[in-house]
């Protein structure tokens, strides 16, 4: 047809003219011109892979690129025209300019290697060209094998709280933690959990890659963060991870806009092994089915359809192996493993003890575990830490080699196998002698109740999360709960570790007021305080707390509280979970006060399916109300 011809002319004058105002070098060089055409007749532009290379996504019959950074195209145009992209790229790879490693060909080596490849791009054409830079890294890196990474969650910081994927670089090297860890994360300082909800969620830090030393990463996972890390080697050729290390290369000092849900630490790693093998459709299959969030653990399991994952090993973090080795010491033993890490020449006494000598050592070996976890905190100098960890030593080698398995931790549940984060809950119940039946939606994240595989035990990460009731005999629909964010951090306290356990919380809620009425507040929370483990993988906790409430039902409007609450969580049977919890607050200016009792259960029918039951009684401004709910919870 003669449009055809007409079409690609069209789009090859086009492309010309959107590169022109990039960077534009060797106009006239007729092999230049040739390669231009034929990138265009063949609409390169299109192809899997050059959308992968700039992380383009579709809408529709448009492209946009993930990436926010300027300086990642060459073209003005390049973030949503990836016509103008190509050509402009392909200009640039032939400037004679020889500014070494920011030339085109040095600063975007992945590109530069595809384009040649598809278009059989002869080297003689080519200006001569050095990269010092990028051959350096390469040779450094030596990439060979990939290895995706996943820390566990850590919800007493929140910069953590989800969990976290990171990839790592093997080479010919000996030992893997001489490799190297390519990450991506947001760049900010803030340690306010609502700050930094707030922000991650509406796009408020920018995110980079990067790429070092992976023996740094596990450093500050397993010792600083108390962050399990579990490791998937990965189904890739050498081939494939050269060229996501050309990939990781390009992607050096550039930021996106990071966004909790959507684009964060993990779906962007998607895109490098994308990459590193363009046939792939990880992010485009993960975001359509999941819609609206995703979460660290869940992008594992996508990789894992997928056919890349082979296995996985568990390194448990330094604090889980010192917890592990005192869960299996008397309280007594126990204390004498601190009193001896803090104080090693005790240690001596410990090994000439009437212990029986299995004791002696796991008692020893405790204490020397933690005098490392104390160096690795900063807590000793470096000729400190070496005296009190060779005294410990020397009192433990006379004892023998250990008669048990006690420095081995179980390996606990696989991160992938945890439930879905979405959960939607339909439910029926009673409130004051009043019959209702409710839907709630929680697009993510975990709650207190839901069952702990796969997520980090006694935590709390909810968003958006929405609760709608109606009343049968008053034929009404009331909106019960919207809850922003919803943070709990129980950190259980022991001999070797005080963390501070806290929670915040906001959003709108519902209880009676003076009129005698159930009325829709908005309502700010936010407390801290400790809690304690108990047998059953159990958590006992009390918080102070603070509690606005705002409302114009309120004779001031908003008014200000305090109080306490504690609580109980314990796992009487594997699969189900019970909790009782009571709270009681006093506020100023209206003088009222506020008391809140609970009995909540849940049943994990499957990763996917569990069944609730909430029985509760609460009073405000001297009015009484008493329910009970039964609700099935699908999560998705």
């Amino acid at each position: 047809m003669i449009m055809q011809p007409l079409a690609v002319g069209l789009l090859v004058l086009l492309i010309n003219f959107g590169a022109s105002a990039g960077v534009c070098f060797g106009a006239d060089d007729p092999y230049l011109s040739d390669l231009l055409n034929r990138a265009a007749e063949r609409r390169l532009h299109r192809e899997r892979a050059w959308e992968v290379l700039l992380h383009y996504r579709p809408r529709g019959e448009e492209r946009k690129s993930l990436v926010d950074d300027p300086r990642f195209f060459l073209s003005p145009e390049g973030k949503t025209d990836p016509a103008a992209e190509l050509a402009a790229t392909l200009r640039g790879i032939f400037s004679p300019d020889t500014t070494g490693d920011e030339h085109p060909r040095c600063r975007f080596p992945a590109r530069a290697a595809w384009l040649a490849e598809e278009l059989a791009i002869a080297p003689e054409h080519l200006p001569p060209m050095a990269c010092p830079q990028l051959d350096e890294a390469m040779e450094a890196v030596n990439p060979r094998t990939a290895v995706l990474v996943f820390p566990a969650a850590h919800p007493n910081g929140p910069a953590s709280m989800f969990g976290h994927t990171l990839l790592r670089v093997g080479s010919t090297y000996r030992s893997d933690l001489l490799s190297y860890a390519v990450n991506y994360a947001s760049h900010t300082t803030d340690t306010n959990g609502i700050v930094y909800a707030f922000k991650g969620i509406f796009g408020g830090y920018p995110g980079y890659y990067s790429i070092l030393p992976y023996y740094e990463k596990v450093k500050e996972y397993n010792d600083l963060e108390h962050r399990d890390v579990w490791e998937y080697p990965l189904a890739l050729t050498p081939d494939e991870v050269v060229r996501m290390v050309r990939h990781i290369w390009e992607l050096r000092g550039i930021y996106s806009d990071y966004y909790f849900f959507d684009e964060n630490c993990s779906f962007n790693l998607l895109f490098l092994l994308e990459a590193a093998r363009p046939q792939l459709r990880l992010a485009e299959e993960y975001w359509d089915r999941a819609g609206f969030w995703v979460m660290p653990a869940d992008t594992v399991a996508v990789i894992d359809r997928a056919g890349l994952l082979e296995k996985q090993t568990y390194r448990p973090a330094q604090a889980t192996r010192i917890r592990h080795r005192a869960s299996l010491l008397s309280p007594d033993a126990r204390r004498e493993a601190l009193l001896t890490a803090r104080s090693p020449r005790l240690a001596q006494n410990v090994a000439a003890s009437g212990r029986p000598v299995e004791e002696r050592r796991q008692i020893l070996n405790l204490a020397a575990e933690y005098v490392q976890y104390r160096y690795s905190r900063k807590e000793l100098e470096q000729p400190e830490f070496q005296r009190q960890f060779l005294e410990v030593l020397r009192a433990r080698s006379p004892l023998g080699p250990d008669e048990s398995d006690a420095g081995q931790v179980p390996v606990p549940p696989l991160p992938e196998t945890g439930h879905m984060p979405g959960r939607i809950g339909l439910g029926a119940g009673y409130r004051h002698d009043t019959p209702f039946v409710e839907l709630t939606l929680r697009p993510a994240y975990h709650s207190l109740m839901d069952a702990d595989e796969g997520y980090s035990p006694h935590s709390q990460i909810n968003f958006m999360e929405a609760t709608g009731r109606y009343y049968t005999e008053r034929n009404s629909v009331k909106l019960q709960k919207l809850t922003v964010v919803d943070i709990v951090s129980l950190a259980p306290r022991d001999e070797f570790f005080k963390p501070i356990s806290w929670k915040v919380n906001g959003g709108l809620s519902r209880r009676p007021f003076a009129d005698g009425s159930d009325r829709l507040f908005a309502r700010f929370n936010t407390g801290g305080g400790m809690a304690w483990p108990v047998p059953g993988n159990g958590v006992v906790y009390g918080m102070a707390e603070m509690d606005i409430n705002v409302s114009d039902r309120l004779r001031d409007k908003a008014v200000l509280g305090g109080g306490l609450s504690a609580g109980i969580i314990v796992t009487p049977v594997e699969r189900w979970k019970a909790a009782l919890s009571g709270s009681a607050f006093g506020y100023g200016l209206e003088f009222h006060e506020y008391y809140r009792v609970a009995l909540e259960q849940n049943l994990a029918l499957s990763r996917s399916l569990g069944l609730g039951f909430t029985a509760s009684w609460e009073r405000s401004f001297d009015r009484n109300r008493a329910e009970a709910l039964l609700t099935v919870n699908r999560y998705f």
